[in-house]
């Protein structure tokens, strides 16, 4: 499922997360991407590795892709929870009316 996500919503999500739009070794281990996988995908052997270098690479865009869904998941979740709880103040207004 996480391979299906466009390159530009996950190139957004990458310059959300990361705070920017290349990557450092320092960045890419706060933010849990594999150290053997930023070194494979970094073939020009910068200090940094941009957004198109980390799209191309399949390994660290399931990753970056992975953390997308997970976090969209926890915003569905905490959306369904918030949602209860509107549901329960506007039941219980209208217990006390009644």
């Amino acid at each position: 499922m996480s391979n299906n996500i466009n390159a530009n919503v996950l190139k957004n999500f990458i310059i959300k997360t990361i705070g920017a739009e290349k990557l450092t070794q320092n960045q890419a281990q706060k933010v849990g991407v594999d150290a053997n996988k930023y070194a494979e995908a970094n073939v020009d052997e910068n200090a940094y590795l941009d957004l198109d270098e980390i799209i191309s690479n399949s390994d660290l865009y399931e990753q970056f892709a992975t953390m997308y869904v997970e976090e969209q998941d926890k915003e569905t979740e905490a959306n369904a929870e918030k949602e209860k709880e509107e549901e329960a103040k506007v039941k219980d207004k209208g217990e006390s009316k009644a």
